[in-house]
């Protein structure tokens, strides 16, 4: 049974049991109901973050691993929202109404904090600067740093980010040729270039130096202003995946910016200020753009019935199409 505003109360309190809380007492407010269904528990040692994961999206051991690499950045001093333990002592809790079960995990709060910008609301976005694109660079450097080190001796039970991945028939997010709307020609376009991007990611390979675990969602949205500091949340999607993936993401809802270019200068300065990115990947920064906007059409088709599909059918399916002829042009000149 799918989650909605009623279940996910009873399932929240539920899971308050699980991390030691009393039910009864504790407030629970409504936050939002994605991908992730959250709510804000004001409990006795500070306020957290209750995250009920979509049934039957995750299993609880792929939600499990994302815990875990989320602690190994913090004790590598990573910008990221700590996580608390249920009373067992695990990172996860499985919960039942008796209709609907769902995994549960929970973070730390961040009193005041905002987020950087949204991918939908472009009154959100008037605080964005190329300097926080800069910071955002370095974040990903480090982070990729952490995935590089981790090559061979450690590995995360997710889905990968591979081509098929990313724009193939069975992309994670869904087959980005099945969204609603597309006309035969808009339908052949992305054919093609599917094609071309699939030939061209074989090509550039899957060198530790270039491929390693990502977050795969690194948007604006995801990143969180807390003080003086930018805090990276929302690893629901991580695996491994190209580390250029993570580079294109924050600069895709941005392409008809006006300062777009400004965005994409300080995110590749940021990240070379930490980490080596030659100019040859920088070129292929433009397929990883339009990689990016396939997964979102493929978001969409697979999820048409909410506001986040109608926005993505209306604004992004025709960008997605026009930078798919251009790289298809680009590519083959």
């Amino acid at each position: 049974m799918a989650l909605n505003e009623a279940n996910s109360l009873v399932l929240a309190r539920l899971a308050l049991t699980e991390f030691g809380f009393n039910a009864e007492t504790v407030p629970l407010t409504f936050i939002k109901m994605r991908e992730n269904t959250v709510f804000r528990a004001d409990t006795p040692e500070g306020p957290i973050a209750l995250r009920l994961h979509r049934p039957g999206y995750r299993a609880q051991h792929e939600i499990a691993a994302e815990s875990e690499f989320i602690e190994l950045l913090a004790e590598r001093g990573f910008p990221v929202v700590r996580l608390v333990p249920t009373a067992a002592g695990e990172f996860t809790a499985l919960v039942s109404d008796g209709e609907t079960e769902v995994v549960v995990d929970a973070q730390r709060w961040l009193e005041g904090s905002r987020e950087l910008g949204s991918t939908e609301n472009e009154a959100h976005n008037d605080q964005l600067q190329a300097s926080h694109f800069y910071v955002m660079g370095g974040i990903a450097a480090r982070m990729h740093h952490v995935a590089h080190e981790l090559a061979g001796a450690r590995s995360f039970p997710r889905a990968p980010w591979d081509a098929e991945g990313l724009v193939g028939k069975k992309a994670l997010w869904g087959d980005a040729l099945s969204v609603p709307g597309l006309d035969a020609a808009a339908h052949a376009q992305l054919q093609r270039t599917r094609e071309i991007m699939i030939r061209a990611l074989a090509k550039y390979g899957t060198d530790a130096s270039r491929y390693g675990t990502i977050h795969a969602d690194f948007t604006p949205e995801n990143v969180l202003v807390s003080g003086e500091e930018l805090v990276v949340i929302d690893f629901d999607d991580f695996g491994d995946g190209w580390y250029l993936f993570d580079l294109a993401t924050p600069l895709f809802f941005f392409y008809d910016h006006p300062e777009f270019s400004a965005y994409r200068a300080g995110l590749l300065a940021g990240y070379r200020a930490e980490r080596e990115l030659s100019a040859e990947e920088e070129a292929l920064l433009d397929l990883f753009l339009v990689a990016r906007g396939y997964t979102y059409l493929g978001w969409a088709a697979t999820r048409p019935e909410t506001e986040t599909a109608a926005f993505l059918i209306e604004e992004i399916v025709p960008l997605v199409v026009r930078l798919a002829a251009e790289l298809e042009a680009s590519l083959n000149s």
